[in-house]
């Protein structure tokens, strides 16, 4: 049977309501001067910086999401985007308290169960350990990727918006891969040592490139 990648009507909006709550609440980090010292307010300026932080944080973390959600459905298992009511009120909320000075972004995460559908209806699948691990690393590895990408265009155009979006992209891919029980770190740290030192040496390498932009 060929595998397709498929989204329920329920978590479209989840992931949408994610995506909109990173986007607003990051611009006021990422803008902070401009629209808490300059006063760069008016529709126009929000609307460019809303979408500055679209590209540059939110479609990192969308695609990092999904990259868990694909992994997961290629290995047969059931996996969904499920935003957090809470996690969403709480980044726009110190996003806005702080003016733009910190945020806890946790609007949600792919919720993963390890049910197996077949066609006598669905079972549950034993994991091993390099099937966590390839689901917990492919979020981080779409970040590393994404500031690569973003690298070769700054390298090319000098264009600012690609140089914050690689240093965004590099940051997220190191925080995740940090080896502890709640992040993806842990998974791929279980899985493979050599393999989380060699990808975590080169998210550093990355992040260190970007610094010099």
């Amino acid at each position: 049977m060929k595998y397709k990648f498929h989204f329920s009507s329920v978590e479209i909006p989840h992931i949408a309501a994610a995506l909109f709550a990173l986007a607003f609440s990051f611009q006021l980090i990422l803008f902070r001067d401009q629209i808490f010292n300059q006063g760069l307010i008016d529709p126009i300026s929000l609307l460019s910086f809303f979408a500055q932080s679209l590209i540059a944080v939110g479609v990192g973390f969308v695609l990092h999401e999904l990259g868990h959600k694909y992994v997961a459905q290629k290995k047969g298992l059931w996996a969904e985007f499920r935003s957090w009511p809470f996690g969403l009120v709480l980044a726009i909320g110190m996003s806005l308290l702080s003016r733009g000075g910190f945020v806890f972004a946790a609007p949600g995460a792919v919720v993963i169960n390890p049910l197996k559908k077949t066609k006598s209806g669905m079972v549950l699948k034993k994991l091993k350990k390099e099937d966590i691990g390839h689901i917990g690393i492919i979020g981080s590895v779409i970040n590393i990727s994404i500031a690569g990408i973003a690298l070769v265009i700054v390298a090319l155009t000098g264009l600012q918006l690609a140089a914050l979006t690689a240093q965004v992209n590099s940051w997220l891919a190191i925080f995740n891969v940090i080896p502890l029980s709640v992040l993806d770190g842990q998974k791929v740290w279980v899985w493979s040592k050599k393999i989380w030192f060699g990808f975590m040496m080169l998210c550093l390498a990355v992040f260190a490139l970007t610094v010099f932009l």
